[in-house]
């Protein structure tokens, strides 16, 4: 599963009073589809003096993603500026394998 760091951006106050009526129903009925096959929401973070609300989420695929925001988009017409993420962990594997790489390119005549 692949980490995304996802800010949704209300564009207004009473779109944002709508959502946070369902959001609120939906916790109160058991219904917030924040976990199934292939997506988990890892936390949500609200901003209270601002129109955003962070999400960290797990997603298999892209399609995950649709399936959970979709429908908040297209009722509430909010923003998601969704972008992948990774751990320290998996941070130090990237930057070795990006040295590693350039060291290759060096080797074959591709450094300028």
């Amino acid at each position: 599963m692949n980490t995304y760091f996802v800010t949704a951006t209300f564009k207004n106050v009473a779109l944002m009073g709508a959502a946070y009526d369902l959001f609120l129903k939906v916790i109160e009925d058991g219904t917030l589809n924040d976990e199934f096959e292939g997506f988990k929401v890892m936390g949500r973070y609200h901003a209270s003096y601002s129109n955003n609300v962070y999400i960290i989420v797990q997603a298999s695929t892209g399609i995950k993603m649709t399936e959970h925001f979709a429908p908040w988009k297209v009722k509430f017409d909010i923003d998601f500026d969704i972008k992948p993420v990774m751990t320290d962990d998996e941070k130090v594997a990237e930057h070795k394998l990006v040295g590693s790489l350039m060291a290759a390119e060096k080797k074959m005549g591709f450094s300028g």
